[in-house]
């Protein structure tokens, strides 16, 4: 396998993954094994304190079960003990792709066209606030 093609199945694959961005600003505490989810800030009955918030964006096309574990994922290893999902928003995701032109070797050197692509496709923006109760930052 050539240079060329090594490129070519590199620039393939980052064209067709797709992009996930998971953000997290906050406290963490040890992991938790459960996450309590809410969809309404009113809905949580037990004291607690804020501790952090998790954005995620992802394309539209991602199942929002997938999304929605990614998120209990990262809320667990920060130790949180229930989310509320607080926003669902569409957005415009792009992609940029390098590819290459093809071009001629000799003497002279290489003479050839490159360029990038971008591309840009329905997304999805996903905030939510992570909690801790009360009751279990005395045993942290």
């Amino acid at each position: 396998m050539n240079k060329f093609s090594i490129f070519y199945f590199f620039a393939i694959g980052l064209l067709f993954s797709c992009s996930n961005s998971i953000s997290y600003f906050g406290r963490s505490y040890p992991p938790t094994e459960t996450v309590d989810i809410y969809f309404r800030e009113g809905d949580v009955k037990e004291q607690n304190e804020v501790m952090g918030k998790i954005t995620v964006e992802v394309s539209a096309k991602k199942s929002s079960d997938k999304v929605q574990n990614q998120m209990m994922k990262q809320a667990k290893a920060k130790g949180a003990d229930a989310i509320v999902f607080d926003e669902i928003s569409t957005t415009m995701i792009g992609t940029t792709s390098k590819n290459a032109g093809g071009g001629v070797s000799g003497k002279r050197g290489f003479l050839g066209l490159s360029g990038s692509k971008t591309k840009y496709d329905k997304g999805q923006e996903i905030k939510c606030t992570v909690l801790k109760y009360s009751k279990n930052l005395a045993t942290n």
